[in-house]
């Protein structure tokens, strides 16, 4: 369900299937533990293979997003499907969340 790795010292978590109530709480804690924890400021989720996304979800990359800031860094989108996007742009987190088209732009743009 997740997998990380490494590229230009940022970590990139690639989240696959579905984000909902029953699996929210274990993304976060996953990426807390392999990220925040581990002295990383900044993150990239790769949705490439994230199929849904719940409400439950949506929060936690919110509260990812903050628990970053705080840490003086930053969360970045990356890959999203046409369905994502639309569920981000309707709930205007789009405005809130920093998405990009891939992996590369969102590394391009922490590191700039």
């Amino acid at each position: 369900m997740f997998d990380i790795k490494l590229v230009n010292d940022v970590p990139v978590v690639k989240i696959k299937g579905e984000i909902d109530v029953s699996n929210a709480p274990q993304m976060k804690a996953y990426i807390h533990e392999n990220t925040i924890k581990k002295g990383y400021k900044n993150c990239v989720l790769d949705l490439t293979d994230m199929e849904y996304i719940d409400s439950s979800g949506l929060g936690i990359l919110v509260g990812l997003l903050k628990t970053f800031k705080i840490n003086g860094g930053e969360v970045v989108l990356a890959n999203l499907n046409s369905n994502i996007l639309h569920l981000l742009r309707m709930t205007n987190l789009d405005r809130v969340l920093n998405i990009k088209n891939s992996v590369s732009e969102a590394i391009k743009f922490l590191n700039s």
